[in-house]
This record gives C-alpha cells, structure tokens and sequence, in this order.
C-alpha cells in the first residue's frame, strides 16, 4: 500500500465517520421529536374520565339557568331566536332513542345539538374548550358536527327569520332619518353590513 494509498483510505474513514456521526445525531434527535409529540398529545388529548357528563356540562347549565346576555355570547341568538331555530332543527336532526343494550348517546337532545354548532361557529373556541364545554370526547365532536351542519343547512332552507332582505324605499328613508338622529354626520345612510354603509 501506497501512501497516497494510505492518504485516501485515512480521508474516507474519517469522511465515513462524520457522516455516520451525523446519522447517529439525526436518529437521535427524531427519536426524541418523536416523544415528545407522544407526550404531547397523551398530555392534552382529552377523555371521558375527565369531562362532565354531557346532562352535568356547563352548556346544560347555560341552557337551563343563564342569562339572556350570556346566552346571546354563547350562540348570537337571543333565547326567543334559538327556541324558533329549535323547532326547525328538530325535524332535520334525528336523535336515535336509547336501546337497552349499548351505550347511550352523548347528547341526546336537541338543544345540545344546536347549541354545539351554533358554539363552534360563533365563538373562536378550539375543538378542546367546546369538548368541556359540551362533556363530549373530541371523536364525538367532530361527528356530531359533522351531521349538525348538514341537519342546519337544511333546517335554514326556507326558513322566513333567517332570509336576507333588503328595506323598501320608504323604509330606507325611515331607516335613515333615525340614523341621523343618533349620528348626525351620517347623512342618507340606512344600515351597516359588516362595516360596510349602506346608501
């Protein structure tokens, strides 16, 4: 053996060892990644054992004893609304009766339903915190929303509170004499549409 032979031989083990070094700290460091994701989801991955029952949750407890005003933050409808959207839901969104045999559904009624949906789309609440709120585990969650958006989008076809119109000309005139009242510088204007003036 040559010592350019010798050169050659030393510059690729030394080449091999870097990399195999390199190997060894990358493994490493995907492995310990790799815990830490697992401890992270088996650390907040929420269970049964640690909700309230859906009929002890704190959405029951609104429902039954809040008031208007925590009611309207909850779901931006007030009490009288959210009994009309009710009755309409309750003929698109079946709720099975309970069998003798098997688990008994999580919600099992229509309030808890309506209200899960109208909570989800109304506040800026992560799938955890409506979880709590409604005592559901988040597989539950994600199912039940699945089919309450398809039982509302049809509950709202034709249905008269929900429909958008627009003021006559004589009720626009109405409209804007009382805005100017309460704004004086707002002159011919007779509603706001998410920022927008209407004219």
């Amino acid at each position: 053996m040559t010592g350019e032979d010798s050169d050659v031989l030393l510059v690729l083990a030394d080449a091999f060892r870097r990399q195999s070094d390199g190997l060894r700290r990358e493994v490493f460091r995907l492995l310990v990644e790799e815990t830490r994701r697992v401890a992270m989801r088996s650390r907040h991955y929420l269970t049964t054992q640690c909700l309230d029952t859906p009929n002890e949750s704190a959405w029951v407890i609104l429902y039954k004893y809040g008031t208007d005003i925590n009611f309207l933050n909850a779901t931006s409808l007030t009490r009288i609304a959210f009994g009309n959207l009710l009755r309409r839901f309750v003929g698109f969104y079946y709720i099975p009766r309970l069998q003798p045999r098997g688990r008994p559904f999580k919600l099992r009624f229509h309030h808890q339903v309506l209200g899960l949906v109208l909570c989800y789309y109304t506040g800026s609440m992560e799938l955890g915190t409506l979880c709590m709120l409604f005592g559901v585990p988040p597989i539950t969650l994600a199912r039940t929303l699945k089919r309450e958006e398809e039982a509302l989008t049809k509950a709202l076809i034709n249905f008269r509170p929900t429909r958008i119109s627009w003021p006559s000309p004589t009720r626009q005139v109405e409209l804007a004499k009382l805005i100017q009242e309460r704004e004086p510088l707002l002159e011919h204007t007779f509603g706001f549409i998410d920022g927008k003036t209407s004219r």
